[in-house]
């Protein structure tokens, strides 16, 4: 997969390898709670520090966002010189905060844009994350915000704003705020759920990639062993992992990696050897600092290749050996890495003959992105066809297949299968997600119920492309297992994004159940139960209530649920609804009004649900939900002949003349 590199010192963004896993810039709520707040109405700086050790930091009048005083820094000569304040004290591992400021250049001042970015200080090194950015200008002020989940715990952890444009620039912070979330309680798994890799026992093995602290947590782990036949170490088997200083291996994650699969008796696919990210510098240097000679490049690929891949030889199965070489803007197709700028070719030759000699009974594969568009899958093609032919062991190609909702399409993902079926090499999909978006631009803050349809729909028809073409492909591996752990919420930009088949507390999404090949809940097993808690037909308010009951054999999550109660408006007053009290908390019912049109019915309201709302289990129920509508000039209704309404019904009753629909579909009720 493609990584993003930032400007911070010695960062990067990789992959999945995220401790801090972006979900979107929130707003202040009253639920949250705020840890910690800085106006620097004091005069002093609270506690802030220049990266660079030599920013100067001062509250000034002239920085003032709000009040008297906020904060400049000066002195900066670094792109990744700024304000620092640690934070370790303030966040807890499995904990969501938002983190805000807010920024403005001095007058004169060219715009740049700025970056707020956290610095993780791990046992295995430090990480360098920027998780939010806004464009800043001397004319006004800028709200910079970022709302996070800590997934590891940091022997330090620190947040800070640079500037890698502008490496002299001063900036204006003011009114910076720490916030936790609510904690939405202990995240368990759906155990009694089709398993994807059962369901498609017949046709291929279904596997994930995971990072090593999707190890700390019972509930990652169990839905990793549950629904996967085989995993891929995402990022902790790469040349700067195993060998980050020449000669010099740290294989102690790569191992506690590999031993996962291996105990929950998953294969393991390698991922991977040559690249031209996450490799060393010094892998293309001479002791003089020059481009390395074709020699020692070879001698050092050699030794990397025999130790790693000689050290998992019974255990990886599968090896990415040579990751997204092409470049088909090239006459020969090939990318101009440091690899191919000091030995051409012969190092994809060599790659894969070192992993052979390395391990005999190892798949190696050729591995790459955008396989479907006709120019790369042509390079690819003509590539492997050229390797074969002198006899280089290319065991498979590896189709990464980070796609989107709207493109490419099915059929030019099938032409690439069909394409490289004619080689004879086996095929994997090695990297699948489904990025919501269409462009690199749009940002969402929650996932709309039009797009989880799309989704559902286009995962249902691709599994049924892969099963149709299940004699050339023997593993679908996705790049990630759940939502929150998504490279996608930080590349190509820090946005939302909901790409894969269980949501951020691991629950099965719509996509899910449409590529197990069925519903959440099965026709039937869905009822609304309700009631009449006013019974009187004549008066200001309408209030029903609800209780719906799951008596199927499986789970479902509330947000795929939409209610809806069906009544008469009159007048062209506007309607306000309350939720005066809910069994799943009031917080967590979603309401809003739209027209219907049937006797009895100009208007309907519907009630949808919070991620934080969870799930029916199965043989469970919501327990009470009660609603209460107004007009906004607070006139009487004429309930009488509603639709919907039924005054006989004052305790809990079936009724269909409720409607309930499941991820767009109508499962339950009467519509009128």
């Amino acid at each position: 997969m493609k990584l993003k590199w930032n400007s911070s010192k010695a960062g990067r963004i990789s992959g999945l390898a995220l401790a801090l896993i972006m979900l979107a810039a929130a707003p202040v709520s009253a639920a949250n709670m705020l840890l910690l707040q800085h106006d620097f109405e004091d005069a002093a700086v609270a506690g802030w520090t220049g990266r660079g050790g030599v920013e100067i930091l001062a509250a000034s009048p002239g920085a003032a966002h709000s009040g008297v005083y906020g904060m400049q820094v000066d002195g900066r000569t670094k792109g990744w010189h700024g304000p620092s304040l640690e934070v370790t004290p303030l966040m807890r591992a499995g904990q969501s905060y938002v983190v805000s400021g807010w920024l403005k250049l001095p007058a004169g001042s060219p715009n740049t844009k700025v970056y707020l970015s956290l610095q993780h200080s791990l046992a295995a090194g430090e990480q360098y994350e920027q998780i939010a950015s806004a464009a800043v200008t001397s004319s006004g002020w800028v709200k910079i915000e970022a709302q996070y989940k800590l997934r590891e715990a940091a022997n330090k952890l620190s947040v800070y704003f640079e500037a890698p444009d502008q490496p002299a620039q001063s900036i204006l912070l003011d009114d910076f705020r720490i916030e936790q979330l609510p904690d939405a309680g202990p995240i368990t798994i759906e155990e009694n759920i089709p398993s994807l890799k059962d369901v498609f026992a017949g046709d291929f093995t279904v596997g994930t990639a995971f990072e090593n602290f999707e190890m700390d947590q019972e509930a990652d782990r169990k839905l990793i062993a549950k629904h996967f036949g085989t995993v891929t170490p995402g990022n902790v088997l790469k040349w700067d992992s195993t060998e980050p200083q020449e000669g010099v291996f740290d294989l102690a994650d790569s191992d506690a990696a590999v031993n996962f699969g291996v105990e929950n008796g998953q294969q393991v696919r390698g991922h991977t050897l040559i690249w031209h990210n996450q490799t060393p510098g010094w892998v293309f240097r001479d002791a003089q600092g020059n481009l390395a000679s074709k020699e020692l490049l070879y001698q050092r690929m050699q030794k990397h290749i025999e130790t790693v891949v000689g050290r998992y030889k019974d255990v990886i199965d599968a090896w990415d050996v040579v990751n997204e070489v092409i470049d088909a803007s090239q006459p020969d197709g090939l990318r101009r890495s440091e690899w191919y700028q000091i030995a051409g070719e012969e190092y994809i030759e060599k790659a894969f003959l070192f992993a052979r000699q390395a391990a005999p009974d190892a798949k190696l594969f050729i591995n790459d992105y955008n396989t479907h568009e006709p120019a790369k899958s042509q390079a690819l093609y003509n590539l492997v066809q050229r390797l074969k032919a002198k006899g280089v062991p290319v065991d498979g190609v590896g189709h990464q297949s980070h796609i989107r909702i709207a493109f490419p399409s099915l059929q030019e993902i099938d032409t690439s299968l069909l394409k490289f079926a004619a080689l004879g090499v086996e095929q994997h999909i090695t990297e699948l997600d489904m990025g919501v978006y269409s462009n690199d631009t749009d940002r969402l803050e929650t996932f709309p119920d039009t797009l989880k349809k799309q989704q559902a729909d286009k995962y249902k028809a691709l599994f049924e492309l892969f099963r149709k073409r299940k004699n050339l492909i023997t593993n679908v591996t996705l790049w990630g297992k759940d939502d929150g752990n998504t490279w996608l919420r930080s590349f190509p930009v820090n946005r939302n994004d909901w790409p894969l088949l269980f949501d951020e507390r691991l629950q099965a999404k719509s996509a899910y159940w449409s590529v197990v090949g069925t519903t959440a809940s099965p026709a039937g097993s869905l009822a609304v139960q309700y009631r009449a808690g006013n019974t009187n037909a004549a008066d200001n308010t309408i209030g029903p209530q609800f209780n719906i009951k799951n008596t199927g054999t499986t789970a479902v999550k509330l947000s795929g649920l939409k209610l809806r109660y069906y009544f008469t408006k009159e007048g062209a007053s506007s309607l306000n609804s309350w939720v005066d009290w809910a069994q799943i908390g009031s917080d967590n019912v979603l309401r809003s009004f739209g027209e219907a049109a049937g006797p009895g019915a100009d208007t309907y309201v519907e009630l949808g649900f919070t991620d934080t709302a969870g799930s029916i289990p199965a043989g469970g129920q919501t327990g009470d939900i009660q609603l209460r509508i107004a007009k906004s000039d607070w006139s009487a209704f004429n309930e009488a002949g509603d639709y919907s309404f039924d005054p006989t019904k004052t305790g809990y009753a079936d009724w269909n003349r409720v409607t309930l629909h499941q991820d767009g579909s109508l499962v339950w009720g009467i519509q009128p």
